[in-house]
């Protein structure tokens, strides 16, 4: 359960999802925000609440997708992985979050889908590179 290809693709991962998306919302800001109805973003982050989720996250995605791999850690496994994990995730609740709440206007999801699709498919090929260099 804890190898060392476990653990060093968790820690790569943990610091891609941890800090990636903390940039790109900061230089994005101005352009979701138009599509923002209701603001329900904390004031205060709270960073380590948000590193132990997004560790739990990074080794979820990390198991998962060696167990599913079958111990194939090809770029294109990887690749297809962050397609399954992204339709399972974020686009399948994407428009489960559209059709139920009144935050957001359908642009925003569409845009953040888009940007969650490219973060887990980089994130699988990720996964996939330093599963196989570690195990």
């Amino acid at each position: 359960m804890f190898s060392k290809s476990i653990i060093w693709s968790t820690v790569v991962t943990f610091l891609f999802f941890y800090f990636v998306p903390a940039v790109f919302y900061a230089a994005t800001t101005s352009c979701f925000e138009e599509y923002v109805l209701i603001d329900i973003m904390r004031t205060d982050i709270m960073p380590g609440i948000l590193a132990v989720g997004v560790l739990l996250l990074s080794f979820a995605f990390v198991h998962i997708f060696q167990k599913w791999s079958g111990g194939v850690f090809s770029n294109k496994n990887g690749f297809i992985f962050g397609l399954w994990i992204a339709l399972l995730e974020i686009i399948s609740i994407g428009f489960i979050r559209y059709s139920t709440s009144d935050a957001f206007e359908a642009p925003f999801y569409a845009l953040d889908g888009i940007y969650w699709l490219a973060m887990y498919t980089i994130g699988g090929v990720l996964v996939a590179f330093v599963s196989r260099k570690t195990s």
